[in-house]
């Protein structure tokens, strides 16, 4: 049954009330009538009635048709509202359809009363429509509106929230607010061309949000248009489709991280569909086998011809059994690339089945594993040499595991003197048959190597008891293997026996403290001759010219005016005392090089010690380079001259001196000859002065070589490495001291 139209009348004049009944319910006999005649009656009505259509009068008492149509938008937005008036100026009529009535309707002309109501509940019922739908779409898309020049004039509260602009920020804009720069001029060109020839645009925005975040949209814009077929505005609906875009993506980044894993892994994956019977493979797959994948359509056949003759027939079987079987199946195997290269592979395959059983897929995969068949090949060798370098050494290897407390000793700990095949490797580390002085310090610096992340190798050498309960030295080297926090897992280490290097190192350390004995006894045999001479320069010289002195002052005490002249006299002794003091204080002194070069020393010495006592001297450095020498080098070369021109004086008899100084090769050499009496050379090893220039020459590795015979003069060679050679054993302590002993006399 049809349900009644619920009309509300609002008129005072209930005569004419009746009259708006009587004619519609000839067209309509289905309407159920309402009168309010004054306001509280009309707003009661609204609420209670609820009507579908309201006709009302112009004026009534305290009350008119504006504040009731008023009244009905705030409460019932799509009622129709329409004016039934006597009278009434255009003007009020046109002021009143403007605030929302539907019609207005004279009283003198009630008949087309029944047709504006049904043109009004189409209409408001059209609007409605058009409000849901907006409302909905409103609910859902993204939606602004633009003027024919692109500014925005409406947008809705989706589209503010996602791109975080105020409706206020946004109206009077036009899209740059929220341009993010990506897509191209020709990209936006495009879009306008469309729109502007009435056309509705489709596609895909990236948009800039006011924090500077971006979002990605599926945009329709649909063009508005005039009568004359123009757009006057444009409608944008769009959709939030950043998570999609987000996974695209990812999904391409995935992709991308694929092809790379399997090209690091020569791994190629395939599939065929067994239902379109569509086969499919991987980028790598074709890279393995070296082929164009663009010239090329993958099959079994296509696969088959790539591997190597001699497995061909099983490979052929195992497909057959794949098919025939659906039996998941993998095999390794030969192949020969596009190229000729034969290569080592490995297969593997699986079947996919639906809900009833039935086979539709068949995946798997290929990889090249050359590289690992050649690896596990070297590390086989590797491992046979290894056990060869353990038959070959007397070392210990062993192998500790931190997590499983595993020890693991190889071959090779027997050969510690009086250990046998029992022994653990405990003796390494922290084991019972550590010298107890050593045995916390050796515990200590494992514990702290292996708890330090950057440590990798850590040494030290200990002591530990044999079973004859003798010492043994040992050099235990480990290395830490540790996890990616740094964490020790395992450490492997090899212990040497060092027990005899240690006895050498003693013998020699025992020859060199000899040595130095050697030394410091020439040291102070040198030193003894030095203060005798000392006292026979004062005794002879400096003593008798005192002594001669006080004599000739005790003549002028006797007689001070007989012996006046006498008073020159012990002035020119005193002088000659003063003379010969200096001369012992500048033979005692070392000299300063450096603010004086060997050179000159040597050519002061020579003239101070040969040319006064009328000895000829000739000096020659064409061949020296007096800085490849360190300061005790030259001071040894001068204190070797002057022992030399000492020698000559006292007992050569020469008339000339020829002194050559040399730098060549890795060797300092200094030559001092004379043409004096010479000696027998069987007794020149005798004399005290040989024996120290020797030790002079012992402390720099020095030699000497003496050319001599009875008439024929005496030549001295002295060698010295330099000092960028490898040339000292021992340190120049005991030059250095008798240095320190002299300029502190």
């Amino acid at each position: 049954m049809k349900r009644p139209l619920k009309i509300l009348l609002l008129e005072d004049n209930s005569n004419d009330g009746e009259i708006i009944q009587r004619v519609l319910r000839k067209e309509k006999p289905d309407c159920e009538f309402r009168l309010a005649m004054n306001k509280k009656d009309f707003v009661h009505a609204l609420e209670d009635f609820i009507p579908e259509v309201i006709l009302s009068d112009n004026s009534l008492p305290q009350f008119d048709a504006i504040e009731a149509l008023q009244i009905t938008r705030r409460t019932l937005q799509h009622v129709p509202f329409i004016l039934v008036t006597g009278t009434i100026s255009e003007d009020y009529a046109t002021s009143i359809i403007k605030q929302g009535a539907d019609d207005y309707i004279l009283k003198d002309r009630m008949t087309r009363l029944p047709a504006a109501i049904d043109a009004a509940l189409a209409q408001r019922r059209a609007q409605k429509e058009i409000t849901d739908y907006r409302y909905a779409l409103d609910q859902s898309a993204i939606v602004a509106i633009t003027d024919q020049k692109g500014t925005i004039v409406y947008v809705n509260d989706v589209f503010c929230k996602i791109s975080k602009y105020s409706a206020e920020e946004l109206l009077g804009q036009d899209h740059r607010i929220i341009n993010s720069g990506y897509h191209s001029p020709s990209y936006i060109r495009n879009l306008w061309v469309t729109i502007a020839n009435g056309k509705i645009w489709r596609g895909e925005f990236r948009n800039k949000a006011k924090d500077g975040s971006f979002y990605w949209l599926d945009t329709t814009i649909v063009p508005f248009l005039n009568q004359n077929g123009k757009p006057y505005q444009y409608m944008s609906i769009r959709t939030d489709i950043t998570e999609k875009k987000k996974s695209e993506e990812n999904l391409r980044k995935s992709e991308i991280s694929l092809k790379e894993a399997q090209a690091i892994t020569h791994i190629g994956n395939w599939e065929i569909d067994l239902v379109e019977n569509k086969h499919t493979w991987s980028d790598e797959f074709y890279s393995i086998f070296g082929i164009n994948k663009s010239e090329v359509t993958p099959s079994p056949d296509l696969f088959l011809s790539f591997v190597h003759p001699d497995n061909t027939e099983v490979i052929q079987e195992k497909i057959k059994e794949a098919f025939a079987t659906f039996n998941d199946s993998s095999f390794h195997f030969r192949f020969v690339r596009e190229d000729g290269a034969e290569r080592h592979g490995y297969a593997e395959w699986k079947h996919e089945f639906d809900k009833k059983g039935k086979p539709v897929r068949l995946f798997g995969i290929l990889q090249d594993t050359t590289e690992r068949m050649q690896a596990e090949e070297e590390l086989s060798k590797s491992n046979e040499r290894f056990q060869y370098a353990i038959t070959a050494t007397s070392d210990i290897i062993w192998e500790l595991n931190f997590d499983t407390k595993l020890y693991l000793v190889h071959e090779g700990k027997e050969k510690l003197p009086g250990f046998n095949k029992t022994l653990n490797w405990e003796l390494g580390v922290d084991g019972k048959n550590i010298v107890e002085e050593d045995k916390r310090r050796v515990r200590e610096n494992f514990r702290l190597a292996k708890l330090d992340p950057a440590c990798e190798l850590w040494k030290d050498e200990y002591r530990v008891y044999s079973r004859e309960k003798t010492i043994v030295h040992i050099i235990n080297h480990a290395i830490f293997i540790r996890n990616d926090k740094g964490k020790a897992i395992r450490a492997i280490g090899a212990v040497t026996d060092i027990t005899e290097k240690k006895k050498l190192e003693a013998e020699l350390n025992e020859q060199q403290r000899m040595e130095q004995v050697k030394i410091i006894t020439t040291a102070l045999h040198a030193q003894e001759k030095e203060r005798n001479l000392i006292g026979q320069e004062l005794h002879d010289n400096v003593n008798q010219i005192l002594v001669g002195t006080k004599l000739f002052l005790s003549m002028i005490k006797d007689d001070p005016i007989k012996n006046r002249d006498v008073i020159g006299s012990c002035m020119d002794f005193i002088q000659q005392a003063i003379a010969e003091n200096r001369k012992i204080a500048h033979a005692l002194v070392s000299p300063d090089f450096e603010t004086t070069i060997l050179l000159k020393q040597i050519t002061s010495l020579s003239e101070n010690m040969l040319e006064k006592s009328g000895i000829g001297i000739t000096v020659d450095i064409t061949h020296l380079d007096e800085d490849l020498l360190e300061e005790e080098q030259k001071l040894a070369a001068y204190r070797i001259a002057q022992e030399q021109y000492t020698n000559i004086v006292k007992h050569a008899k020469a008339k000339k001196v020829n002194v050559s100084l040399s730098t060549a090769g890795d060797l300092f050499q200094m030559i001092i000859t004379d043409n004096g009496v010479g000696m027998e050379i069987d007794n020149q090893t005798t004399g005290i002065g040989l024996k120290n220039i020797k030790g002079r020459l012992s402390i720099f590795n020095g030699t000497v070589n003496v050319k001599t015979a009875p008439g024929k003069g005496f030549t001295l060679e002295v060698t010295m490495p330099l000092a960028n050679s490898t040339f000292r054993n021992y340190t120049v302590k005991a030059g250095s001291k008798q240095k320190n002993d002299r300029g502190n006399r």
